[in-house]
């Protein structure tokens, strides 16, 4: 039984290595690409950017409802949001506080805190259809929408700065292994990087499943820990490397979209793919997290227009409380 569940262990860290690369690949490519679509390429780089970052989740809660685990598939898209909160944002303010503009705030953290509420409300009926999951898509509307606002209302050096900042963050994502950043881009790496983001969501959605079966752990709590986190090593190499540098607008920014679009497309497509009845008792800890840690980034930015060290104390130790609800949660047996 050990030595079963240290092979599906193995084979969850090889997913996170191959998750990881692949996404790397993938988004050196998208840093070649969004410089060449001149000054309109605000909201095509946005958009870029924070789906690119949904990949990985995308991908890995894909596999999942598709091998029939639903729990892992919504632990995983659920707990994404408050890891990247938590160890995105949080984490970065604990190396340098992070400063912010109103219109971040005002436009993206209070959008960011609706979708929350709206993922919420048809998630705790308990019962996630197609017809939501196609809501949660077209939510996509009123975030591109605020993007061209911005791009047709903000100066123009504010808005190249910003597309600067966006393509600094894709050098960044992923860069967990090595001390240069090296961007690869061509067709061979965007097909290596594509070929190694599938079959490191195999790998890792194959290896969470058979540590549940030979641990007797729930899925849900293997989505929760193991994969969300691993799903979002990419951001948070991405966040680590671009607050040493001082980039720190670009961590909020990228964090928030990550988060809305990670939300909106992934709840989606487990919605549209996998229509069906699920436990409202498993699902309360996290949604509740999700919903809180969007409101208390909210409420922190407002608070003074940034997050400081101990905000981000706060907001780091959200994920771990997370977690311990959650085992706490199971262990009275609540589900």
């Amino acid at each position: 039984m050990l030595g079963t569940t240290l092979l599906w262990l193995g084979a969850i860290a090889v997913g996170f290595v191959l998750l990881n690369q692949g996404a790397k690949f993938i988004t050196d490519n998208a840093t070649r690409i969004s410089g060449k679509i001149g000054r309109s390429r605000f909201v095509v780089g946005a958009l870029f950017v924070s789906t690119l970052s949904a990949l990985p989740e995308l991908l890995v809660s894909g596999f999942a409802v598709e091998e029939g685990s639903t729990d892992l598939a919504l632990g995983t898209a659920l707990a994404s949001t408050v890891v990247t909160i938590a160890f995105v944002i949080g984490a970065s303010a604990l190396v340098r506080p992070i400063k912010t503009s109103k219109e971040i705030v005002l436009r993206d953290a209070v959008f960011l805190a609706i979708v929350t509420v709206v993922a919420a409300t048809m998630l705790l009926d308990g019962n996630l259809t197609q017809f939501e999951g196609v809501a949660l898509i077209a939510l996509f509307v009123p975030y591109i929408l605020n993007l061209v606002i911005s791009q047709r209302t903000g100066p123009r050096e504010e808005i190249e700065a910003r597309m600067e900042d966006m393509e600094i963050g894709l050098e960044f994502t992923g860069w967990i292994f090595g001390r240069k950043v090296v961007v690869r881009a061509g067709l061979k790496w965007l097909v290596f990087g594509i070929l190694w983001s599938v079959m490191g969501a195999q790998f890792l959605v194959q290896g969470a499943i058979g540590v549940s079966e030979a641990a007797g752990l729930n899925p849900w709590f293997i989505g929760i820990t193991l994969v969300a986190l691993g799903t979002s090593l990419p951001d948070i190499a991405a966040a680590y490397h671009a607050t040493r540098r001082g980039y720190t607008d670009l961590v909020l920014g990228e964090g928030i979209g990550a988060s809305v679009v990670t939300t909106l497309l992934t709840l989606g497509m487990i919605g549209i793919l996998r229509p069906a009845a699920h436990s409202v008792d498993l699902l309360v800890p996290v949604v509740g997290a999700m919903v809180f840690t969007s409101f208390l980034l909210l409420a922190l930015l407002l608070g003074g227009w940034r997050i400081t060290s101990r905000s981000g104390a706060v907001l780091t130790s959200s994920y771990f409380v997370m977690v311990a609800l959650n085992v706490l949660w199971i262990r009275a047996g609540f589900p």
